[in-house]
């Protein structure tokens, strides 16, 4: 596109990579490319992504430029040690189970992990890709740099690249650095604590802009920086339900899709369904729990114990235009948030194609919290606390009627919040010109 702006967006993530940490920037480099902007990607050319998802290469991920530069990560290493190789690793792999006698090396891979891989094991890409993409901006000038990150590996780049360059930087923070709900798990030392917080207060120092997800990560993320930070949610594409139709469920349908970890899992719901089926005959005959993506082996357990097994239909992995598919046919979409620390700023992407699909919604997690907000400001859902069993009656009345949030969803598109990204963009650089 001749007089475009070009900005380089700095990702770990990038089809065929799939997952939530995907999306972002998926779908903003799609929507300011037809805003008058030219997106550049650098991307690893062999990530270590725990999800694949072909389905999301399309005309515009062919086209679009992509610099891939090699990346080496202890992964490998760690696998064939824990005698996992050859196999994908999910987030937070290094606590997963296994045989006792492999224990002592996944406690000293976190140790490593915690202490040597700082800011995170992606580290061993900050040089080379400073020194690649610092030789690539003297031929192929850009305008601004975006950085996303987690990894926050991603941010370190970009800031070795400002250092070198003085191109306007937007860091931009899908989830929190330092304030994460694991990081206090891990086993650092206090020098590595520092070197975190220190390595996090230059990138907010240095950055030209910052944004971030929700509204209270946005809050610590302004108190860190003692600056102003600029929220832009995560939201859906209209493009994803162009073709969407709802279908009858000839059963109770209860889906949740994507990960579904230890600290999501709602026993406490699971309890209240396994009391329900004792009392409703109607319930008892048509319930299905359909949960799509990794599901932790605690959810499992938790489902067994209360007597669920039967009405369980797990499914692995599968691509994002299939998911969407999924939900036409279910009667009401469960949202259990993480039960930590910091779990007020939580928004899951996933909340906004749920809403997208004009389906009912059940949410578990704190009343007050960002995605809580969200959700009540829209038709047929509802939110209830950790400990805190809903009656069947507002289930029921949850999932009845005509369901369209049509006018109070548009905010939310991705195209709408592009917009915003691009008017931001706009305004770093004409800071940075001053």
């Amino acid at each position: 596109m001749p007089n475009a702006k070009k900005v380089l967006i700095i990702t770990y993530y990038w089809p065929p990579s799939g997952g939530s940490g995907v999306q972002r920037w998926l779908h903003f480099s799609r929507y300011l490319a037809q805003m008058g902007w030219e997106p550049i990607i650098y991307t690893p050319e062999n990530a270590e992504a725990p999800i694949e998802d072909k389905s999301l290469i399309d005309s515009f991920t062919e086209s679009v430029h992509v610099i891939k530069y090699p990346i080496w990560e202890p992964f490998e290493a760690y696998k064939a040690l824990t005698g996992k190789k050859g196999k994908k690793l999910q987030t937070g792999f290094l606590n997963e189970g296994g045989k006792q006698d492999k224990k002592w090396i996944q406690k000293c891979a976190l140790w490593l992990r915690a202490n040597l891989f700082i800011p995170d094991a992606k580290k061993f890409w900050i040089r080379p890709s400073v020194k690649h993409l610092r030789d690539f901006l003297k031929d192929h000038p850009v305008d601004i740099i975006v950085s996303t990150g987690p990894p926050h590996t991603t941010h370190l780049i970009a800031l070795g690249l400002k250092r070198a360059t003085g191109i306007p930087w937007l860091a931009d923070f899908r989830d929190p650095w330092t304030n994460i709900d694991w990081f206090d798990k891990l086993p650092m030392t206090k020098w590595a604590i520092r070197k975190q917080k220190r390595l996090e207060q230059s990138v907010l120092a240095e950055a030209t802009g910052i944004t971030c997800v929700s509204r209270t990560w946005t809050t610590e993320f302004e108190e860190l920086a003692k600056r102003s930070v600029k929220l832009i949610t995560n939201g859906f594409a209209p493009n994803d339900f162009q073709h969407f139709q709802k279908k009858e469920d000839q059963n109770f349908t209860i889906l949740h899709t994507g990960s579904l970890n230890a600290d999501r899992n709602p026993m406490v719901f699971w309890s209240f369904l396994a009391e329900e089926i004792n009392r409703n005959e109607a319930l008892k005959s048509k319930l299905k729990i359909q949960l799509v993506g990794a599901v932790d082996v605690s959810v499992i357990q938790s489902i067994e114990s209360c007597g669920l097994s039967i009405y369980l239909d797990q499914r692995p992995f599968i691509p994002h235009e299939e998911v969407i598919e999924l939900m036409s046919s279910c009667s009401l979409l469960l949202l259990p948030l993480n039960d930590v620390k910091n779990q007020q700023g939580i928004i899951p992407g996933k909340l906004f194609e749920y809403l997208a699909s004009n389906q009912a919604i059940l949410a578990i997690g704190p009343k007050t919290g960002d995605s809580a907000q969200i959700l009540q400001e829209q038709s047929n859902t509802l939110v209830i606390d950790f400990d805190e069993k809903p009656t069947w009656e507002a289930i029921q009345t949850l999932t009845s009627g005509v369901i369209d949030r049509t006018d109070t969803l548009s905010k939310y598109s991705r195209q709408e919040l592009a917009k915003e990204m691009s008017a931001f963009l706009n305004e770093l650089m004409l800071k940075s010109s001053k």
